[in-house]
């Protein structure tokens, strides 16, 4: 019996406003719970301080450096059962997700998703988008030490895969996340959800949904010259 060759390249996905666009959920949970602290943020402040990094990175931010590892940890969770519990009912994948995944694995390409979100989110994700057994790979923010912009998530989900950095194409929102994605050395499609087209210059591509893609564009991401 003839071996199938392994694929050139595995897809890595970022979930949090590439899977999905929840920007304004992740929004309104962080100004409940501030409210709740009795802090502020505004929109502008975390698109372009925190969203995209680890809850950690965001409690520094908001409570300053000093904040405690068991603090961080109760209000991380405090937070992401806020955002659970509005975002509920209201999870809708990016347009063109599903035919593009079910494209990549009728071609035996390899998928992970890493992130910075917690497991209870990621699965919370999944579940409502069926899609459970979609992916081969999941790296969510208690098996990494270090939150984007740090390269950490991207390599741990390329080893776990089984293909180095040079041979995986990650899809990511975030500037945290892009620049994540070039550190590691791995080619980058920029989805346009949290951010304007024009503010994703570093990414190798970039689309506003999954419509716009397919193994083929892929495929040329390789062919190019390196950037």
């Amino acid at each position: 019996m003839q071996q199938t060759s392994k694929p050139s390249f595995a897809v890595i996905f970022d979930m949090d406003g590439v899977l999905v666009d929840n920007f304004i959920w992740h929004l309104k949970a962080w100004e409940n719970f501030c409210t709740k602290q009795k802090k502020k943020i505004t929109a502008d402040e975390f698109r372009e301080n925190l969203f995209g990094g680890s809850n950690a990175d965001h409690l520094k931010y908001i409570f300053g450096p000093a904040i405690n590892n068991s603090d961080l940890e109760h209000y991380s969770h405090e937070k992401e059962a806020i955002y659970r519990s509005i975002y509920n009912g209201n999870v809708i994948a990016v347009e063109g997700l599903f035919a593009f995944l079910n494209e990549l694995k009728s071609a035996g390409t390899k998928l992970a998703i890493a992130t910075s979100a917690e497991m209870a989110n990621v699965e919370f994700v999944l579940t409502a988008l069926n899609l459970n057994n979609m992916f081969d790979v999941i790296v969510d923010a208690s098996m990494i030490s270090k939150g984007k912009p740090d390269p950490e998530v991207f390599l741990k989900a390329s080893r776990l895969l089984g293909y180095q950095p040079e041979e995986c194409v990650v899809f990511e929102d975030s500037l945290k996340g892009i620049e994540a994605s070039l550190r590691a050395g791995m080619r980058i499609v920029g989805v346009a959800t949290t951010h304007h087209f024009a503010e994703l210059t570093e990414a190798h591509y970039v689309v506003g949904n999954f419509s716009e893609c397919s193994i083929t564009m892929l495929q040329n991401l390789f062919t190019t010259q390196n950037q």
